[in-house]
């Protein structure tokens, strides 16, 4: 009697879960690299873009949507331009969703905060990217070397210069002939102060906003 012939079984996998899918984009991206240098700063960082790059093919070949949604925003004056246009901060809180493209319902969701200065209307834009940047950034584990734990100090603990020290630029200012309204505006900025005080200004940055009014006698003869 004859053996009945074998039948090939085929097996099925189930889909993975989004978890699963997650873990299968990041075994191929560890590492990005900073390719844009931070205005006013003397450090790069990762871009939008360049995480984008890094991690969409993967995403598509594993079936992972990323969708921002904003939760609440608020809109902040923070100063002018040189040109007198009204510098605004955006702040927005998000939760951004890693979404299993086979089954919608299943999903990962990382909130997160962000904003962003402009004096146009690219600050809502500015401060979704951030935050979807910074979701991928941690979801997948990638490494980019910016160490930004330890980056910034909270305003709150700058020690700030003496009365003498604050009055000594006041003279400064008056005897180099600068623009005093313009000076003020460049200390208000982000890097320095939280408003446009001379007793405001960090010690750390004394040194060099002297330096930089002593640049403008140099150029100014008649001030001496």
């Amino acid at each position: 009697m004859s053996e009945p012939a074998k039948q090939n079984v085929t097996v099925m996998k189930a889909p993975l879960n989004i978890y699963q899918r997650i873990n299968e984009v990041r075994k191929k991206v560890n590492y990005a690299k900073k390719d844009k240098a931070v205005d006013g700063q003397n450090y790069k960082a990762v871009t939008h873009d360049a995480i984008t790059a890094l991690v969409r093919n993967h995403l598509i070949e594993h079936g992972v949507l990323i969708v921002p949604r904003l939760i609440s925003s608020t809109v902040q004056d923070v100063g002018k331009t040189k040109g007198g246009t009204t510098i605004i901060r955006y702040a927005g809180r998000y939760e951004v969703d890693f979404i299993n493209i086979d089954s919608p319902e299943d999903r990962i969701t990382v909130p997160g905060e962000a904003h962003a200065n402009d004096s146009g209307d690219k600050a809502p834009g500015k401060a979704t990217s951030y935050a979807t940047k910074y979701a991928m950034l941690k979801l997948f584990s990638i490494e980019t070397g910016e160490g930004d734990e330890g980056r910034v100090e909270p305003y709150e603990a700058r020690d700030k210069i003496t009365e003498k020290q604050a009055a000594d630029i006041s003279a400064l200012i008056d005897e180099v002939a600068a623009d005093r309204d313009a000076f003020m505006e460049y200390i208000a900025k982000d890097k320095f102060i939280a408003s446009a005080s001379l007793e405001e200004i960090p010690v750390k940055s004394y040194p060099g906003l002297v330096k930089m009014l002593e640049r403008k006698r140099k150029k100014n003869p008649e001030s001496k």
